[in-house]
């Protein structure tokens, strides 16, 4: 599992481009990740949650570090 901070719309935007070329959906109804705009949820707060099975789930910052204490949350960068 990882999770990665995605702390602008543009980074936002930037991982899901990234992650829909990988094969990546949501969770929730399994659509593209370009699909669903879900950064205005949390905004600033947002963390991607990836994992093997190419299913990608988003909860806010406080959500992770209390449920995966011991996962780093990495700032994404842009690339």
């Amino acid at each position: 599992m990882q999770l990665l901070a995605v702390d602008t719309q543009e980074k936002y935007d930037s991982l899901m481009g990234h992650l829909e070329n990988e094969g990546n959906v949501w969770f929730e109804d399994e659509s593209k990740p370009t699909d669903v705009n879900n950064w205005t949820e949390y905004k600033e707060e947002t963390v991607i949650m990836l994992n093997t099975t190419l299913i990608i789930h988003h909860q806010n910052r406080a959500y992770f570090e209390n449920v995966c204490p011991d996962v780093e949350i990495v700032d994404y960068e842009i690339r």
